[in-house]
């Protein structure tokens, strides 16, 4: 047995070695083997110093290392030791993996950004989809608004690398993140934890489990968390960056015979918080309320909705003449003069609101045959958002956005799952259906004009699936796969009108402003009434006096015609695996996978269009070789990945006119490699690291994706991802336990927008967390102390930039050093 107190200077001196070589973030240990464990969970296996985690990847309880796909996984306790706090934390320790907390275009707190080998999507509207796909027991969340989940009570969370659009359908092309929460258990339990912080933190989290009878089981969690903002509003004295959620989950878990399952849960999250900070790094100001640019060798026309402010509205008569620029120091103006000297001062003068509602329901019935099993999957979640966004960052309120985004979703899942002819063949099929309905209204306050952007969205998405793994010797195995997917999505623009045209007035011929000209002569028509002369003054414009509007523009004012509109796919996504068992403890494989994301309509336009303006789905072909390995008597876990992904009809946001717009961009192609690593060299030392490469890059553009050309770069997007950690116990005797644990994470350069602005790239930056936490000798109280970014590293985590309409840049960093005190109970 080791001795503590003997070897007790020779685990401090490995500790400090290991740090100093970098070594530093938390493993993802197991549960210790007495405990009840349900089918998504790590287990230790007493013969394997690393333990066993299982995962659930292909719908069915494996081994991770007999699991031929790329995935990193977690369970609870390896969460809780890396002070993950929601899924945006996860992406620090899996290799090419980049989730921003923050989504670009928006001041929602609980947005996320995610993207995975390369694939993913920077867009938050409800009717763009996102390219990767979370699951929550089961359950696909559609929308990256609400993605944002905190990690209470958590049993596992998988992130699987690469395309699954066999088994988990739509929108997971670049992979997929599945979170499954404890079950209730047969056994008494209770866990209560308090936790207090920089910035006012004060967080309360309970769980208890009861075991009402032999057959059936409740279980309770909930937590509220708040802190202050750490952004400073020099317009109010309020801060940004705030934390006030409240959480819950109701689980009931019913087992009336041996081979019948019924688990019914319920979750709710309310959010009231302040906006996501965001720092003003630009103002461009304009002489002119059209300018007009060359870009990549086009000329372009651009009203500026800098000069409408400092000439038309609240700085008219002070900001300069007409054909000057405005004088900086003038505080009626919309100058730079507004650019702080601290990323954690704003101006800003919007209204700091971020309000999230989200409750849930799910029932999971699961039956077992013998060799076969039945399972359904129902749920329903409802959401309601109120996201306000002030993205000139001045005191004038001449660029704001307020959404209101009120969604529902329903979805029901078949699964048959089970194994013939002696466990040698092993199969999934499934059905899945996803009703989704809801609307964005979104007021946009844009300098030159207001007007109400958005609409209504109701989405039917049908599937159905079958995959098998057949074992055609007891080393080699082959698993085909194929699902077919059948999607109607529509879109009701009906709402979207100008209400304000601050160009009325000016020595135009359109009385009521030429914006409101454009809406009467474009929207609904046949063909745009425009003036087509190149020797008229007016070209390009509408003719005086405007136009007599269409029936599907009623009022003159509409951006869209009032009419819904709708867009079909029918896709058919098959996958092909081959693995082979060199020995108990490698295993080799080889996969293809393909993988789309439904296309739909963009909902921001200005000025108004013929009709709402469409993009279509993208794909990825995924060929990928990997190997698992576990070495030197299972102390040592290794797993290497390589892989080249075909991207076409890449889906992107790029300015159009003066509206941010999805469009797809053409094809490209992404090749990289993974290897990640876990270490036992003692019983009371682990070690873990991963490293990521990615070599994306464009072969073809679509000219609608100006101003992306072949030679930019993919946004989100780093060419290196690595990460390391330690977990030490440097005591453990009869007074407690004393564990020191330590991570680090790096991200290469990456741009944070597709047309690649200089404002919004992130050089390659480190972060750095550590922790110390003593359990006294009963096991019941554990007190932890530790701090988050250690080294106070800012770095980019999104932004907006528009140098031309909106005439401003700005971008979201990063939290800064944090310390925290944990105390908790358990039962």
């Amino acid at each position: 047995m080791f001795n503590p107190k003997k070897d007790k200077c020779s685990r401090i001196s490995l500790l400090l070695t290991t740090a100093a070589l970098g070594l530093v973030s938390t493993p993802a240990w197991a549960q210790d083997p007495t405990d009840e464990v349900p089918d998504a969970a790590a287990e230790e296996d007493s013969s394997s110093g690393l333990g066993v985690i299982l995962v659930t990847a292909r719908k069915r309880s494996e081994n991770l290392q007999q699991t031929p796909i790329a995935i990193t996984a977690m369970t609870g306790e390896m969460l809780e030791e890396k002070q993950i706090a929601n899924v945006s934390d996860v992406a620090r320790f899996a290799p090419n993996v980049n989730i921003s907390p923050v989504a670009n275009l928006s001041g929602s707190s609980a947005s996320i950004t995610a993207f995975i080998r390369g694939v993913g999507q920077t867009d938050f509207n409800i009717t763009v989809d996102p390219g990767v796909g979370v699951y929550v027991d089961g359950v696909y969340v559609a929308r990256s608004v609400g993605a944002l989940l905190d990690m209470a009570d958590v049993e596992s969370i998988q992130v699987l690398r690469g395309p699954q659009g066999t088994l988990f359908g739509k929108n997971t092309i670049g992979g997929a993140i599945v979170v499954n929460s404890v079950e209730p258990q047969h056994n008494f339990d209770l866990k209560l934890e308090a936790t207090t912080g920089r910035f006012n933190r004060a967080d309360i989290r309970g769980m208890i489990n009861v075991p009402l009878s032999d057959t059936l089981a409740i279980r309770a969690v909930a937590s509220y968390e708040t802190r202050d903002g750490y952004q400073k509003r020099l317009f109010d004295g309020e801060y940004q960056g705030d934390k006030d959620s409240f959480g819950g989950r109701l689980a009931l878990r019913w087992e009336p015979t041996p081979e019948f399952t019924v688990n019914l849960s319920g979750d709710i999250n309310i959010r009231r918080e302040g906006v996501t900070p965001s720092s003003l790094i630009n103002l461009f100001d304009s002489p002119d309320l059209l300018q007009i640019v060359e870009i990549n060798d086009r000329v372009v026309a651009f009203p500026s909705a800098t000069y409408a402010w400092n000439k038309l509205r609240g700085g008219a008569g002070f900001c300069g003449a007409d054909g000057e620029l405005a004088p900086v120091d003038d505080p009626r103006c919309a100058t730079t003069q507004w650019i702080t000297d601290d990323i954690d001062e704003t101006w800003s003068n919007g209204t700091n609101q971020s309000d999230f509602d989200l409750w849930g329901v799910n029932m999971t019935l699961d039956y077992d045959f013998g060799d076969v099993s039945l399972k359904s999957i129902s749920a329903y979640r409802d959401q309601k958002s109120e996201i306000f966004w002030d993205f000139d960052l001045t005191p004038h309120p001449y660029l704001q956005s307020t959404n209101d985004i009120d969604l529902w979703q329903a979805s029901q899942e078949l699964q048959l799952t089970g194994s013939l002819f002696d466990d040698r063949l092993q199969f999934a099929v499934g059905a899945y259906y996803l009703k989704e309905k809801g609307q964005d209204f979104n007021e946009l306050l844009f300098g030159f004009a207001d007007f109400i952007s958005g609409g209504k969205i109701d989405n039917d998405s049908y599937a159905g699936y079958f995959q098998f793994t057949y074992e055609v010797t007891d080393r080699f195995s082959v698993t085909p796969g194929i699902r077919y997917t059948e999607e109607t999505k529509r879109f009701d623009p009906s709402f979207q009108t100008i209400f304000n045209d601050y160009t009325a007035g000016l020595p135009l011929p359109y009385p009521d402003g030429v914006f409101i000209a454009f809406s009467q002569c474009i929207v609904g028509q046949p063909e745009p009434i425009l003036i087509t002369d190149p020797t008229n003054p007016l070209f390009g414009f509408p003719p005086p006096g405007g136009c007599v509007p269409t029936d599907v523009n009623p009022g003159g004012n509409h951006n869209l015609p009032a009419v819904e509109v709708s867009t079909e796919a029918k896709e058919w996504t098959p996958a092909l695996t081959l693995d082979y068992e060199v020995s108990n403890d490698v295993l080799v494989y080889a996969s293809y996978s393909k993988g789309f994301k439904n296309g739909g309509f963009t909902q921001r336009v200005f000025p108004g269009e013929v009709v709402a303006p469409e993009f279509t789905p993208e794909f990825v072909e995924s060929y990928e070789v990997g190997a698992k390995t576990e070495l030197f008597n299972s102390n040592v876990r290794l797993n290497m990945a390589a892989f080249q992904s075909d991207y076409s009809d890449i889906q992107v946001v790029v300015n159009e006119g003066i509206a941010p717009k999805a469009r797809n961009a053409g094809t490209g192609r992404i090749r990289g490699f993974e290897v990640e690593g876990d270490v036992a060299p003692s019983d009371w030392l682990r070690l873990t690291f991963g490293v990521g490469y990615l070599d994306a890059f464009y072969r073809s553009i679509d000219p609608n994706a100006f101003p992306i050309t072949v030679d930019s770069e993919f946004a989100f997007v780093p060419e290196w991802t690595a990460s390391a950690a330690f977990n030490a116990d440097i005591y453990d005797g009869s007074k407690g336990r004393l564990a020191a644990r330590g991570d680090w994470s790096y991200q290469s350069g990456t741009y944070k927008d597709a047309i690649n602005s200089p404002e919004l790239y992130q050089p390659g930056f480190s972060v750095f967390g550590a922790s110390l936490a003593y359990t006294e000798p009963s096991e019941h109280f554990v007190v932890t102390a530790g701090v988050t970014n250690l080294t106070d590293e800012r770095y980019i985590l999104g932004g907006f930039v528009d140098r031309f309409v909106a005439g401003t840049a700005l971008a979201n960093y990063s939290r800064p050093r944090e310390w925290f005190l944990r105390l908790a109970y358990k039962y």
